[in-house]
C-alpha cells in the first residue's frame, strides 16, 4: 500500500503541470478511511486536455525520472517510483467512450491526501462514473459497493445517484438501470 501521505506529494508535483481532479478508485478508499491506495490514481486534467497537451505530462515525468507510458484509451499515464513502490497516475479525457460531466467536474469536493488538498468527485458520482463505463471490473466494484451499503460500511445518497444520472445524457436511462441491476438504486 502506498500512503496517502506519499500519494499528496506526487499529486502536489502533478499539480505544478495542471489542476485535476481525482475521479478513480480513490475515492472508495477515502470513503472507507484508508490510510493509502493499492491501485492507481486517475486524474481528470481541468487546465489542460490530457489528450492533446500530452507532452506537458511526459516532460513532467521525465523532470522528475517517473516512467511515462499509456492508459487503456491511450492517455497519459506516469509511474512515480516512492520507497521502491510505483504509483501509476493515469490522465483521463472526454474522448471515445470515456465521459465526465462538466457539472461533476464542478461539483468535486475538496479531500485532503497527507498535508495537501485536492479536487475528488463525490462518492455518489464515482458509483454514476463506474455505472456509465459499466466494464467488467466496474460491475464487479458497484456490486462490491452493495455490499458495503449493507455491511454499513458507507452510505450512498440514493437520490442524489438517480437525480445526477441524468448529467449523462443519452446515457442516463442505461445507468439508472444497471444500479438497479446491482441494487444500488431502487426499481420504481
Amino acid at each position: 500500500m502506498i500512503r496517502f501521505e506519499k500519494v499528496g506529494e506526487i499529486l502536489a508535483q502533478v499539480r505544478a503541470v495542471t489542476d485535476f481532479v481525482i475521479i478513480g478508485d480513490t475515492i472508495l478508499d477515502l470513503a472507507l478511511n484508508r490510510k493509502g491506495t493499492e491501485s492507481d490514481v486517475d486524474v481528470f486534467p481541468t487546465s489542460i486536455s490530457a489528450f492533446a497537451e500530452e507532452d506537458r505530462i511526459r516532460e513532467l515525468a521525465y523532470s522528475k525520472g517517473w516512467d511515462f507510458g499509456r492508459t487503456p484509451i491511450d492517455t497519459p499515464r506516469v509511474i512515480a517510483t516512492i520507497d521502491a513502490q510505483q504509483l501509476q497516475i493515469d490522465f483521463y479525457d472526454n474522448i471515445q467512450d470515456f465521459f465526465v460531466p462538466q457539472k461533476v467536474l464542478e461539483d468535486s469536493v475538496e479531500v485532503k491526501l497527507g498535508k495537501y488538498s485536492f479536487r475528488a468527485v463525490s462518492l455518489e458520482d464515482y458509483v454514476l462514473l463506474k455505472a456509465n463505463a459499466f466494464r467488467d471490473e466496474d460491475e464487479d466494484e458497484l456490486k462490491t459497493i452493495f455490499y458495503m451499503i449493507g455491511e454499513g460500511r458507507i452510505s450512498l445518497d440514493r437520490d442524489k445517484i438517480a437525480e445526477r444520472s441524468n448529467l449523462f445524457e443519452e446515457n442516463a436511462d442505461s445507468i439508472v438501470q444497471r444500479l438497479r441491476s446491482v441494487g444500488i438504486l431502487r426499481s420504481s
